[in-house]
């Protein structure tokens, strides 16, 4: 794998001493700065934020009830106590369930969104690299290396904007 990416890189840097434009994009700024991962940061905002809410608020009341119990258990009839502990057993169930009902919703529409952002973004990088004449644009994942002069993030950001 090593031996393959080097190769791959000799080889590209033997064809861009040739000639060829090129320049890096970092990826992480443009998938947290880029309107397009804004909107789509509000949207699961919009769409998940209620149930968060409400799983914060059961949790919030499970504890109550074991604090209750705890403190009241004393007094309590062995058929309370049976009942109590049931109630509370049945919350968190019931709170677990909506936890990893709400992960799974949440994790699904991440990945939709997300690629509909990545596409986006290739989109747009595809068409500025074509229209600016750059032979190639890599994201800095695969960069170990390189001067801000080569850095465009910033213009494909407002490219984004636009």
């Amino acid at each position: 794998m090593k031996l393959t990416t080097f190769i791959l890189l000799a080889m590209v840097s033997i064809g861009l001493n040739a000639s060829g434009k090129t320049a890096f994009i970092n990826s992480k700024i443009l998938l947290e700065q880029s309107p397009q991962a804004i909107a789509a940061n509000s949207e699961l905002q919009k769409q998940f934020g209620e149930r968060e809410q409400s799983l914060r608020k059961l949790a919030q009341e499970i504890q109550q009830m074991e604090k209750t119990y705890q403190t009241d258990s004393v007094v309590m009839s062995a058929e309370q106590k049976k009942k109590a502990e049931d109630n509370i057993i049945q919350n968190k169930r019931r709170f677990q369930f909506e936890q990893q009902s709400l992960k799974e919703d949440l994790q699904a529409k991440q990945r939709e969104l997300l690629q509909e952002v990545q596409v986006s973004i290739k989109s747009v990088i595809q068409s500025y690299g074509s229209k600016n004449g750059y032979d190639f644009i890599f994201t800095d994942a695969s960069i170990a290396y390189a001067s801000d002069a080569v850095n465009i993030t910033e213009q494909i950001l407002e490219e984004l904007k636009k």
